[in-house]
């Protein structure tokens, strides 16, 4: 399935209409976000980690 594809499908299912103009943005934020997806999926995290309680930057 190719990105415009996908975000048509995805836009399909959520019954929105995505304007021309902002096809290109959406596609490329998309790819951003499975470039991040692929970044966190790689780290192996072992099953005995303690999740964290609570967020401080």
């Amino acid at each position: 399935m190719t990105a415009e594809e996908c975000l048509a499908a995805r836009a399909a299912a959520l019954d929105l209409i995505v304007p021309e103009e902002y096809r290109f943005e959406i596609l490329r934020n998309l790819a951003l976000i499975a470039e991040y997806e692929a970044l966190v999926s790689a780290i192996e995290l072992p099953e005995r980690l303690e999740p964290a309680f609570e967020y401080r930057p």
